[in-house]
């Protein structure tokens, strides 16, 4: 079904919410005859603006009767299509779309899609800060966005659209088919939704599905999932790895993308070594745009990612600080550690769950203090001694930024890593991030 065709189509939006307002808008401009059905209730703010639109409404179920005559469904990525509305829709044959395919059908523009288990934030905001030294005008869309329809109406022939993509969403897609995409890792997530890691992962590689020869596919090298479901891509397919021989790799300190010599890796204001990977990823993904040289290593020496996750806050008294408070387990800060190869003063702990630490003393290479924070903080402490480390047990965030910058030099790196939820002591991790940034910000003074 093209988009020069719906007008006067019967069409079903399934849930509220931004996307689902934001296709109903959408389609009630195309001339599209539209029901929007919500299971739950909607906000007071979404009911007004479907009244304002006069599309018929049904809250509260998922009454089967609502399929008559329905010629395409426009879903909710997060709604399962196990209720039997949608099996339904799916034994009659019903196209069921998410609003992403409804906005790749909406605009002439080029897209620009990241997808994986980990990382896809920090990638897709990279992409988007690094297209913008460009010459098409940039568009950000989908979680980290706004929705991509409404995006996709803004943008014209000639623009960008960079997205952010998830399983859910891409498992509504039809014909969508970015010309640059990437496929970061595949770890297990979703499974009540998805049923199997095995359909977790078709729903991932969707996103090459329609990429012809002159599309280009990013790929993590170390990933055998990823490069397995990849195999049979009709796309150019681009490896990246920061482990091995790859198209976008690391050599004695450099990044390279191709043949090209990028910057070296202590150069980048973002930290972890999966924000390396991502460095990557995106570098290769932005290659075809030609963004002058001096651009993209503008960008990396100051692009300190996305909040709370391995964020580069900046330097203080001399010590590179970083947050990431969002990592809450140890896979995160595993990650996070070994990104760094500078001397690390590692500020870690809060929520007692009984995790295991043990897996952490493989990362813990550079760390040269371990200070430990909340109900963990002792734990973190032996953890330390352990391995040889120095550690430090405090209570409040100002006393483990203190600490951290007593027990530092300059040169050093100030992390904050908890490996561990914030519920002792915060409510979200955001909470937390904000006050070991106004912690540092009171100890250290202003950021050079």
């Amino acid at each position: 079904m093209k988009i020069s065709e719906l007008d006067k189509k019967k069409v079903l939006v399934l849930g509220t919410a931004k996307s689902g307002i934001a296709a109903t808008h959408y389609l009630v401009q195309a001339g599209a005859d539209v029901t929007v059905n919500d299971g739950g209730t909607p906000s007071v703010e979404d009911v007004e603006t479907l009244q304002t639109l006069k599309v018929e409404t049904i809250f509260g179920s998922h009454p089967l009767s609502l399929l008559e005559g329905v010629e395409l469904i426009v879903k909710n990525p997060g709604i399962p299509y196990q209720i039997p509305l949608l099996q339904a829709a799916l034994a009659q044959g019903i196209p069921i779309w998410t609003e992403v395919e409804l906005a790749y059908r909406a605009t002439g523009a080029s897209w620009v899609a990241i997808t994986g288990s980990n990382g896809k934030t920090t990638t897709t905001t990279l992409v988007h800060e690094l297209l913008r030294r460009g010459q098409a005008r940039v568009h950000l869309a989908g979680n980290i966005g706004f929705p991509a329809v409404e995006i996709a109406q803004q943008a014209q022939a000639g623009d960008v659209i960079v997205i952010e993509l998830s399983s859910f969403q891409l498992m509504g897609i039809d014909a969508f088919q970015p010309v640059s995409a990437a496929f970061l890792n595949l770890s297990p997530a979703h499974l009540d939704y998805h049923g199997d890691v095995a359909s977790y992962a078709e729903a991932k590689a969707r996103i090459f599905e329609n990429m012809e020869a002159s599309g280009r596919l990013v790929v993590n090298a170390d990933d055998r999932h990823v490069m397995q479901l990849s195999e049979q891509t009709a796309a150019q397919r681009l490896t990246f790895s920061r482990k091995q021989s790859a198209y976008a790799r690391v050599e004695d300190g450099m990044i390279i993308i191709g043949e090209t010599p990028v910057l070296p890796v202590n150069e980048l204001a973002l930290g972890g070594g999966h924000n390396l990977e991502n460095v990557l990823a995106a570098l290769t993904l932005i290659e075809p745009f030609a963004i002058a040289m001096t651009d993209i290593q503008d960008v990396l020496r100051t692009f300190g990612g996305v909040a709370h996750r391995t964020e580069y806050i900046g330097e203080f008294k001399g010590r590179k600080v970083y947050n990431d408070s969002k990592a809450t387990n140890n896979v995160a800060t595993e990650a996070a550690l070994s990104g760094f190869t500078a001397p690390i003063v590692w500020l870690c702990g809060g929520l007692e769950r009984g995790a295991d630490l043990s897996p952490l003393r493989h990362a813990m290479t550079h760390v040269k203090h371990v200070i430990g924070l909340g109900e963990t903080g002792q734990r973190f402490a032996e953890l330390a001694e352990q391995q040889q480390v120095a550690a430090t047990v405090t209570q409040a965030m100002e006393e483990a930024v203190k600490a951290a910058f007593d027990v530092s030099e300059p040169g050093d790196i100030i992390l904050l890593s908890p490996a561990s939820a914030s519920w002792d002591q915060y409510k979200t991790y955001e909470e937390r991030g904000e006050h070991f940034i106004r912690s540092v910000q009171e100890q250290g003074g202003a950021a050079k």
